[in-house]
């Protein structure tokens, strides 16, 4: 019997277009669907009142007033049950989450770059499960 995978809606924030680029396509090939990417905050926190992804790929580091705890603070203050994923090359990231009540008990996975686009995929379907 064919095994029935789960198609995810998906906001990429990323301050890199390649990055970007990369993801999505990966993502879309395998049968998600990617509502949009960002590489700037603040499209992002505008546009997370239009549609509501199943879950949130955010980097840490961006450019701006804001880093991807920040945003990802903003959008657990609207839609606490959200579920937020890291990609970031920020080694210390899960130490810097801790300092942030908003995020105990959340939906949350960290991956550190480089990651293998396969593994991207598996955690956000285990995230999305819970």
């Amino acid at each position: 019997m064919a095994e029935t995978r789960k198609t995810l809606t998906i906001m990429i924030l990323d301050d890199e277009e390649d990055i970007l680029t990369l993801y999505s396509d990966y993502l879309t090939r395998k049968g998600h669907r990617v509502i949009k990417t960002y590489v700037n905050s603040e499209t992002i926190l505008d546009d997370v009142d239009i549609e509501r992804p199943d879950a949130y790929i955010i980097d840490y580091r961006l450019p701006g007033n804001r880093n991807g705890i920040e945003v990802a603070s903003e959008i657990l203050k609207k839609f606490p049950s959200s579920c937020i994923m890291f990609i970031t090359a920020f080694e210390f990231l899960e130490h810097e989450i801790t300092k942030h009540n908003i995020f105990y008990d959340k939906n949350i996975e960290i991956l550190i770059k480089p990651v293998k686009l396969r593994q991207i995929e598996d955690s956000l379907l285990n995230l999305t499960s819970h």
